[in-house]
């Protein structure tokens, strides 16, 4: 799909039939996620919908409190980092077209994604959400996912534009960034969004860039998009991330949403609009565009088409995709000594160690959490893959359980009601910020609240509703205390007004967290909880303790018994990484160690038991300083749907990992180009690093990375022939090829890299190399392809800041064939005029 079917002369009829006001109600929101239908002249509501690997839920129409509805769960395909490590264009064209084909069942027009930010930082909090930490790798899944979700009546929204690599102070911070990092890192990917895939929507970013805000950026919005690029479609805020009325309406912004205002004509491009255009201000040809704008893209999606595409979610074609992309997606990191594949008919007892094994992340992370009535967790994969053939046993490991912790007594806590009996004070509110009137109070005795799927107490429903609980706890002895809360929703505690734990854009799994008191008999402390039910499966919720005097022998310490565990099977799996309380929109990371002490815990695993292997789960690079006494690695990331039934099968060698890192693996934070987050402040960041981003920074420093871009191993081996290199014509700089062969016992998949450096200094610093091809082939043993690269010059190119255009400088060249940035294999000179 593309601005081919649209009827120009058809809009401009449409446009000369409308009000003044009219026009101006297609430039803001009229619901939370829509546009206004003109009925009087047959032009529907325009329906958007999060988000990048999945539809979200429906929402109420005017907040953000979910429908609670029966009918809107969908496939979660796997995360933007997971989709990246394909390195397959033909992946992240099915992954855009499910995304499509379920948006179009789900009745939206514009699909919020995907997100191609640039990982500047491994500490980004929506690292997951995006394609990695390089332009040419994003740019080239970037294009075929649009297509993909296009091919089905239905607009892409390629987000965030631009600069928006980091969430703290994401709504404010001005950056600064030189041009050619500008052009080079973190335009590329919108560029070929625009000008290759003919993207029909772009969303602006929350961030400044030079003091003005991304959603009404002139720079960005007017000069290079519109003017420079070309961009016909429209431009459409993020949520809450436009601020002033004549920057909006003059800067190329053309939709408004989700802005808080007391009322949709109170936004800045609906009544401030229309008043600015009626007392002359502006022109009406301002107006005329945005409308313009809309109509067409409600055009190109096929919007006024009796034959439009209807789509369909959550089918099993959807799922054996998802499963496929995930498959592809795992990256084996390392595997000394073929410690894998695991082989069933060897191995008698399975130890599966980790939280993350039996764990659900569909609806944690933000905007782009999924509501799905699917997802396959690791422990369920290999449940199902080894039957009864293999005996399974599964120890959390991580984080501690609070088995012995009793209920605090009714003694302990002041009353809260007539009866004289101590107990909770409990509020429910009907939203899910505890704001406003409690629809519903009232007391309990104890905390310890469960329920099975879709039949919540106290009329709490999924995402719509909130609870407070506050208790004023009397110590009966001196001595340290641990109040353990144990939940699988969202839940923040404050003891004493002072906030301990607060897992508010967690929402996945049942967690146990834990804080001490220590006092004196007598003390007393005020709790108080705030409760948001997140996905409506069954769950619970539990508030205990365990005094100073109580037995902790009946505790169980699940390390120890991870260990023993460990020590008594055949082989052991420890699923472990990352979760939605490290990877979330509005919160960045302050390092990139593992939580809950897992890094002592799969060191324990190592020396307890030889075959080991080990999963970890996540968005983003994390330290591992565990990686040279672990056999076995494998990042797998946020795998979707099918996610656990593709690990089982990596596991176990029905499946050969073919993925590839999309991003450095660094040995520490400190080898990071932002290595604290001091170094990408609030307020006003500075890119100091320029267009050293990613492996190009470790390049020219002479960083070893723990693992390095564009690293994957295989269950077989390949073998790489002579590069043989000629030169092109025109806007071709050069041809290359090679032959890759199979030389191991397995069907596998290699992707085959092409780097571009200078071999001399030039007249601008130009990174060692830069990727500027890839092609993922799949042999059988044995087997041998050719693949062929084709350069361009755009490819060998650089921004002339003082041309302000793209330069090739002639000279030396060397052009290198790898299996990642630092595994090259074949290397050739070539002269370009």
């Amino acid at each position: 799909m593309s601005f081919t079917r649209v009827d120009e002369k058809r809009i401009g009829a449409m446009l000369a039939g409308m009000t003044l006001e009219e026009k101006v109600s297609l430039c803001h929101a009229w619901s939370k996620f829509s546009v206004a239908p003109l009925p009087r002249l047959g032009i529907p509501e325009l329906v958007m919908s999060d988000g990048p690997h999945g539809v979200r839920e429906e929402l109420v129409r005017d907040g953000w409190m979910t429908a609670n509805r029966d009918d809107d769960y969908v496939t979660y395909l796997p995360t933007g980092t997971a989709l990246a490590a394909t390195w397959n264009r033909a992946m992240a064209r099915l992954h855009g077209s499910i995304l499509g084909e379920e948006a179009r069942g789900r009745g939206k027009d514009v699909i919020l994604g995907p997100g191609v930010n640039i990982m500047r930082t491994p500490l980004c909090g929506r690292n997951f959400e995006y394609l990695g930490e390089d332009p040419y790798l994003a740019a080239e899944l970037a294009v075929p996912e649009i297509e993909g979700i296009q091919a089905h009546d239905v607009a892409a929204c390629v987000k965030h534009f631009a600069l928006n690599n980091q969430e703290l102070d994401r709504t404010r911070v001005d950056v600064e960034v030189d041009e050619r990092a500008l052009r080079e890192i973190y335009l590329p990917a919108f560029e070929a969004a625009v000008c290759r895939a003919q993207v029909l929507t772009i969303m602006g970013a929350y961030n400044r860039f030079r003091g003005e805000h991304c959603c009404h950026n002139r720079l960005l919005l007017q000069e290079i998009l519109k003017d420079q690029w070309g961009f016909r479609g429209l431009v459409v805020s993020d949520w809450n991330g436009t601020h002033d009325t004549d920057q909006a309406a003059r800067n190329g912004l053309d939709v408004e949403m989700g802005t808080g205002a007391a009322s949709y004509d109170q936004y800045y491009l609906a009544g401030p609009f229309l008043e600015g255009l009626r007392q002359g201000r502006y022109e009406e040809a301002l107006v005329d565009d945005k409308a313009r704008r809309v109509l067409r893209v409600m055009m190109a999606a096929g919007v006024f088409d009796a034959a439009r595409r209807k789509g369909a979610f959550a089918t099993e074609e959807h799922f054996r995709g998802s499963r496929r992309i995930a498959e592809e997606a795992m990256v084996l990191l390392k595997n000394e000594g073929g410690v894998l594949p695991f082989d069933a008919a060897t191995i008698r007892t399975l130890a599966v160690v980790g939280w993350n094994a039996g764990v659900r992340h569909a609806q944690g992370g933000g905007s782009s959490g999924v509501k799905t009535a699917r997802e396959v967790t690791p422990l369920e994969g290999l449940q199902e893959l080894l039957g009864d053939a293999v005996a399974i046993r599964y120890v959390r490991g991580y984080p501690a359980q609070a088995t012995a912790h009793e209920l605090i007594p009714n003694q302990c806590l002041d009353a809260v009601d007539g009866s004289g009996t101590g107990g909770w004070a409990f509020e429910v509110f009907d939203n899910a910020a505890l704001t406003g009137p409690a629809r519903q109070t009232g007391s309990m005795q104890a905390v310890d609240l469960s329920w099975p799927a879709g039949r919540m107490p106290l009329g709490l429903a999924t995402g719509r509703t909130s609870l407070r609980l506050t208790a004023t706890v009397t110590l009966p002895e001196d001595g340290p205390y641990e109040l353990a809360f144990t939940g699988a929703d969202r839940f923040t505690v404050f003891v004493d007004g002072q906030k301990k734990i607060g897992l508010w854009e967690f929402g996945e799994g049942s967690l146990t967290e834990t804080v001490t008191l220590d006092g004196k008999r007598g003390d007393r402390h005020t709790i108080e909880i705030h409760f948001v039910p997140l996905n409506g499966l069954a769950g619970a919720f539990r508030v205990a303790w365990l005094t100073p005097s109580a037995d902790r022998s009946a505790c169980g310490d699940p390390f120890a018994e991870a260990v023993a565990a460990a020590r008594e099977a055949d082989a052991v799996i420890f699923v472990g990484g990352l979760n939605h309380r490290d990877d979330a929109e509005g919160r960045d990371r302050s390092d990139l160690k593992l939580l809950y002490d897992q890094d002592r815990l799969i060191e324990a695993l190592a020396a307890a038991n030889a075959k080991l292997a080990v999963f970890l789960v996540g968005g983003s690079p994390v330290e591992m300083p565990w990686a040279d006494r672990v056999p076995a690695i494998v990042q797998a990331w946020y795998a979707g749907s099918e996610g656990g039934r593709a690990l089982a099968d990596v596991a176990f060698g029905r499946v050969n990992p073919s993925g590839k890192l999309p991003c450095t693996f660094p040995k520490r934070l400190a080898d990071t180009p932002a290595a604290t987050v001091g170094q990408y402040q609030a307020g006003s960041c500075r890119y100091n690093e320029g267009l050293f981003v990613g492996y190009r920074w470790y390049d020219r420093r002479g960083i070893e990375p723990l693992f390095a871009f564009g690293h994957g191993l295989s269950y077989t081996t390949f073998q790489y022939g002579p590069l043989t290199v000629r030169p092109g014509r025109g806007d071709v700089a050069a041809e290359a090829e090679l032959a890759v062969r199979n030389t191991g016992a397995r069907a596998g998949a290699e992707v085959v890299q092409l780097y571009v450096g200078r071999t001399a200094a030039g007249r601008v610093e130009r990174p060692v190399r830069e990727l500027k091809g890839f092609e993922k082939v799949f042999l059988d043993p044995g087997q041998q392809a050719t693949v062929r690269f084709r350069l361009s010059r755009r490819d060998v190119s650089f921004w002339d800041t003082e041309a302000g255009d793209w330069a090739t400088e002639p000279g030396d060249y060397v052009l290198s064939v790898g299996s990642s940035s630092r595994d090259l294999r074949q290397q050739c000179r070539i002269v370009l005029d």
